[in-house]
């Protein structure tokens, strides 16, 4: 495995071990100052400012959160990369810790190094699943009046 690859590899893994300590300055570190993201129907930003923000409110009213990440694809070309792994979410909320949401997908990736390494320099988030626990599932709305009794 080249250095690059293993270095790419480590700052994929860093997000997700901060996001799931909550170590927001470390999250920092893991994107260019200019960084854009688009998380699909959660979000788009401009900035990693303005997605660490983000992250840190949507995860404070979490518990436990692992954030599990696979399947790594990894092209380096000079100082740029790109890359795609599959993530698999769980997240427990803190107030009710037998609620959760469990979000399977993809983070596609352009990677830039700079002085300081390897950094995240857009990520796009491609949703494949989401299930939620039993009492956070939407509960149908029947429309149909009743029948009547004879």
């Amino acid at each position: 495995m080249s250095v690059d690859r293993e270095e790419i590899l480590a700052l994929l893994i860093r997000y997700a071990l901060a996001i799931d300590t909550k170590d927001w300055k470390l999250l920092r570190s893991c994107f260019t100052d200019e960084a854009s993201s688009d998380y699909g129907d959660i979000g788009s930003w401009r900035g990693a400012g303005d997605l660490v923000m983000f992250m840190e409110d949507a995860h404070a009213g979490m518990g436990p959160t692992q954030h599990l990440l696979s399947n790594f694809q990894i092209e380096v070309n000079g100082d740029e990369a790109s890359s795609l792994s599959y993530v698999h979410a769980v997240t427990v909320l803190a107030s009710r810790p037998d609620d959760w949401i469990d979000t399977i997908g993809t983070y596609e990736d352009r990677l830039h190094r700079g002085a300081g390494g390897w950094r995240i320099a857009h990520r796009t988030f491609r949703t494949t699943r989401t299930l939620l626990s039993p009492s956070l599932t939407p509960r149908p709305r029947h429309t149909d009046p009743p029948e009547a009794t004879p």
